[in-house]
Order: structure tokens, then C-alpha cells, then sequence
């Protein structure tokens, strides 16, 4: 059964026309009630959570990747941040026991268990992105598009103790960040070079691998399943970037125009699909990747300026983050601002529709989705 629905934001806290080649999906926000029914005799897919960092709003997310609603809150102000502590981007361990939040105003990264209680942190100046590194355990960190001018550095944290070491990767501004658990390399990319660094955890042996066109800005990457293909988003140039993963140095294997400011990445666990944001399109873009081409484009009310995605481990849901900063999209509730209220949209990967549009905290940036603990 499908109606209109919107899930209004949790309020608990720390408690626990086909158009240029492209099909244009323009959709409703509709939603299913009960989303995870199992076929007869097929059990139900695990819990997940989803996990969103609210940049403007000083907290975190945490959505039941089922039903779509916000289970709690998780207001960093509590453990001695400001309001200007920019939670920014999140990771979760394998396992779901435990999850993490950069901070770009509040210098740390935080390490939460699955109760969505603070149990380390880590200083790093105006930390960004996070990858986590499951053979090693180690999680990584890069830095924020905000920061002018921060160290050519990018971090490791040993969730253990919440130790830090900083890892020279020789350019200005390291933003976009990836490891590759197979080959245990670590990607990591200029927001100001067309150059990207690849980092052998084993050996510590760094290659730089330069990439041709004009200034492309590289916002993010995701590595396809196989471990074949690595494609970046590039702000500048609406472009997603395709290189070889074991070569990449040998230059673009595919470059497809995607649209205006495309950003946070993600595959189809099967590979066949990358999914995205067109940030300032307020859409998401779906590309094949037998032949690399943009297969959907779509829209709907709760996606505004679109920026994480992250895929559910059956591949069925994909959820997108929405700063909302313009505030196109009206609140359900009364607000004095529209933009102090952000979307997460769930979108179902076989019908490209929207069936939830789920209310959070001010400008949701970075997404990351992962078991139950």
C-alpha cells in the first residue's frame, strides 16, 4: 500500500518529457508502510542504520533503514562542541558496533557504540571525508572542502585508542577519500589539482597520478564491487571521471557528463549502477556502467541540492542526503526557516521512485549506512 507520507524529524536525544537524452523522472513522495515485508517464507533483510550528519544543525541522524525513521538524535553540543561544530561526514564499522562523525569547526573525530554513546575521539584539524579500512580496522581522514588552507596531509585513526598519525600526500586541500580494502590502497584527491594520490597501506609507498582536462575539482569517489572501476565526481566540470583501478595512472577510461555539481558517489552492490547527486540540479543520477551512460535523472520535492548517498546491502534503497539550504522544500511542521530543516530521501533502485522523504537536522551532508549493531 502506497500514500503520502513524510516522516517528521526525530527529536530524540542520545537516547537511546525525456529532456537533452536523459529520461526525466519527476516523482511524488509517497511511502510504504511497511517497507521490509519479506516475500511468504523469505526472511527479512538485516537492520540497517543509516547515519547522517547534520552540518548546520550540530548533530547526528541515526534512521531505521527500514521503516525510515529517525531513531535518535545525537546532539555533539552535549560532549563540549559548539553549535559551529559542523558535523560533516560519517562511517560505520562492519560490524554496526560502532560509528564515527567528523567535525570540521569542532577539530575531532567522534567514535560512537551502537547505543549512540561517546566512547573516544580523535583531534584533526578540520577533519572531512571518512573511509574506513576493514581488514586493518583503521579508519581515515581527510579534510574539509571549508578549510582554506588546511595541512597537505591526510589522517589514520586507530579506533582502538583513537590514535592519530598524519600521512603527507604532497598537494593542497586532500578532500575526496576511498580505500580499497582487496589492495589495501588508500585514494585521496585535490579539491585545487587535477591530481589524485594512491597510498599502499602496507608498504607506505604513495603514487600521484595526474589527471588531463581543465580544472575538474574532485568532490568524491567510490570504487566499483569487482574492484575494477574508479569513478570520481568533479564539481567543476559535471562530470563523473572513470579510471581503470589497477591502472589508474593509464589516464580516463570514461568520462560522462552527469550535470551541475555532481557529488558523493555510490555503487549498486552488483555494480551495474553509480548513483549520485547533481547538487545544484536538485537530482539524482543514476549512470550504467555497461557503457557508462545516465540512465535516470530524478526528481522530487524532498530532493534539494542533493549531497551523500549511501546504498542498502541488498541494493534495493538508496538514500540521499538534501542540504535544503535555499529552503525549496517546506517543512510538514511550522519553522521560521525552511532551510533549518534538511531531507533524506529513500529511494527504491527498481521503480527510481521516491517512497520516503524523511525530515532531519539543518544542511544533512555526509551519509553512511551499515548493520544494526
Amino acid at each position: 500500500m502506497r500514500g503520502d507520507n513524510v516522516l517528521q524529524r526525530g527529536m530524540v536525544m542520545h537516547s537511546k518529457s525525456v529532456v537533452g537524452g536523459f529520461l526525466l523522472v519527476g516523482v511524488g513522495v509517497s511511502a510504504c508502510t511497511t517497507d521490509e515485508e519479506a516475500p511468504s517464507g523469505e526472511p527479512p533483510p538485516p537492520a540497517e542504520r543509516v547515519y547522517v550528519a547534520n552540518q548546520a544543525g550540530a548533530s547526528v541522524s541515526v534512521i531505521d533503514a527500514g521503516s525510515g525513521e529517525v531513531v535518535a538524535t545525537i546532539d555533539v553540543m552535549q560532549y563540549g562542541f559548539d553549535a559551529n561544530s559542523r558535523p560533516h561526514h560519517t562511517a560505520v564499522d562492519p560490524d554496526g558496533g560502532h560509528w564515527y562523525v567528523s567535525l570540521i569547526g569542532g577539530g575531532h573525530v567522534l567514535r560512537f557504540n551502537a547505543a549512540n554513546e561517546l566512547v573516544g575521539r580523535a583531534p584533526f584539524e578540520t577533519p572531512g571525508l571518512l573511509a574506513m579500512e576493514p581488514s586493518s580496522g583503521m579508519l581515515y581522514v581527510g579534510r574539509s572542502m571549508m578549510a582554506p588552507s588546511p595541512p597537505q596531509r591526510i589522517g589514520v585513526i586507530d579506533p582502538a585508542d583513537m590514535g592519530i598519525e598524519e600521512l603527507d600526500v604532497f598537494f593542497p586541500r586532500p578532500h575526496a577519500l576511498l580505500v580499497d580494502s582487496e589492495t589495501r590502497r588508500v585514494f585521496a584527491a585535490s579539491l585545487v589539482e587535477n591530481r589524485f594520490a594512491v597510498l599502499h597501506e602496507e608498504s607506505g609507498d604513495l603514487d600521484l597520478v595526474n589527471v588531463d582536462g581543465p580544472p575538474h575539482t574532485l568532490v568524491q569517489f567510490a570504487l566499483s564491487p569487482d574492484g575494477r572501476h574508479l569513478v570520481a565526481t568533479a564539481q567543476m566540470t559535471g562530470k563523473l571521471l572513470v579510471f581503470d583501478a589497477a591502472a589508474p595512472a593509464a589516464g580516463l577510461v570514461a568520462e560522462v557528463d552527469v550535470g551541475t555539481q555532481p557529488w558523493h558517489p555510490v555503487f549498486s552492490p552488483n555494480g551495474d549502477r553509480v548513483y549520485f547527486g547533481a547538487k545544484d540540479d536538485d537530482a539524482v543520477i543514476v549512470v550504467e556502467t555497461v557503457g557508462w551512460t545516465v540512465v535516470q535523472r530524478i526528481t522530487a520535492p524532498g530532493i534539494v541540492e542533493p549531497h551523500g548517498s549511501a546504498v542498502t546491502a541488498d541494493g534495493r534503497y538508496l538514500f540521499v542526503s538534501n542540504r535544503n539550504l535555499k529552503g525549496t522544500y517546506t517543512p510538514t511542521g511550522e519553522v521560521e526557516n525552511n532551510a533549518d530543516v534538511g531531507t533524506v530521501v529513500k529511494i527504491d533502485t527498481e521503480t527510481y521512485e521516491v517512497v520516503q522523504t524523511i525530515e532531519v537536522g539543518a544542511y544533512p551532508a555526509g551519509i553512511s549506512i551499515g548493520p544494526a549493531g
